[in-house]
């Protein structure tokens, strides 16, 4: 049975110029800014693998309301500064983050006139078993972490992939321990790298899960590249760019991080307090692992 996760949460988008982000994922996505969290002082950084711990972020949702689907945490890093490069698709971990748009030619075009290019040209159609074929493109967001832009006649966050060693293994943790729903598999199957922004032809596999919900609202996509094998490891710096951690509602984190213990799943502390900001309640939260190392967080709201 799987533990208490209500709902898929956030995902954390570290990035290097808050503000340039901003524009991006607000004014060329779409987005809508909801909440600012800026704590004042540096905090303990123990639940973040950090000595100590401060940012500036703006939590943002799409068009159906905060809570409705999954919002982003977009970070910039204030202790320590930010670090590294984000992950690209040969790596395990978070890689990927798919938008939903009404019109992906149009959006593209006025990416475009940004210089926005997109891995392997400009919109395409993509075949995904058992459904009509798809218009998208893969672009990179100011600090070049992938993002797919997925034509569907709507606004709104759609998917995280996420690079996985062994996907059957990886189905299981997500379905078992998390309470995902299976949609369906695709795979193994041979396209071009360039689209995902890798050399010659490639060789993958995926699992598409909806969210605990079971509605539709969100949903993640495992991927096992299998030519060439993925080369990086899930990143474990709270403070590298790109995607660092996907975050889960409970409304039990005691109860819950006994039974990821229990697992044998790697928790990095217990759940912690964590400040946010002026005007904005504390919150626990809990980092722990998927089976490639990938950092997922339990959040409980405090009343």
């Amino acid at each position: 049975m799987p533990i208490g996760v209500t709902q898929a949460f956030h995902v954390n988008v570290n990035c290097s110029n808050l503000e340039r982000s901003l524009a991006f994922y607000r004014d060329r996505l779409g987005l809508i800014p909801s909440t600012h969290t800026r704590p004042e002082t540096p905090q303990d950084g123990a639940a973040f693998g950090l000595d100590t711990a401060q940012w500036d972020a703006w939590i943002l949702h799409d068009e159906r309301g905060f809570g409705a689907g999954l919002v982003v945490d977009l970070l910039e890093w204030q202790v320590p500064p930010p670090t590294g490069r984000p992950n690209r698709a040969g790596d395990l971990g978070f890689n990927r983050i798919g938008f939903y748009v009404e019109d992906v030619d149009a959006l593209y075009a006025t990416l475009a006139a940004d210089g926005v290019v997109g891995h392997g040209g400009p919109p395409h159609e993509t075949a995904v078993d058992g459904s009509p074929p798809v218009r998208t493109v893969v672009i990179d967001d100011p600090d070049g972490m992938l993002v797919e832009l997925v034509h569907t006649g709507v606004n709104r966050v759609g998917f995280v992939a996420i690079g996985v060693s062994d996907l059957a293994r990886s189905k299981a943790f997500y379905t078992d321990v998390l309470g995902f729903r299976p949609m369906f598999d695709r795979g193994p199957l041979r396209q071009p790298g360039d689209q995902l922004g890798l050399d010659g032809e490639i060789e993958l596999a995926a699992a598409y899960l909806d969210d605990p919900r079971g509605t539709g609202a969100f949903m993640i996509e495992l991927v096992q590249l299998i030519d060439p094998a993925p080369t990086g490891a899930a990143s474990h710096e709270a403070n590298r760019l790109g995607m660092f951690r996907f975050a889960l509602l409970t409304d039990d984190i005691a109860r819950d991080h006994a039974d990821l213990v229990a697992r044998g799943v790697r928790c990095w502390t217990p759940p912690a307090t964590l400040e946010m900001g002026p005007g904005i309640p504390p919150l626990q939260a809990l980092m722990f692992e998927d089976p490639d190392g990938a950092v997922l967080e339990l959040i409980q709201p405090n009343a």
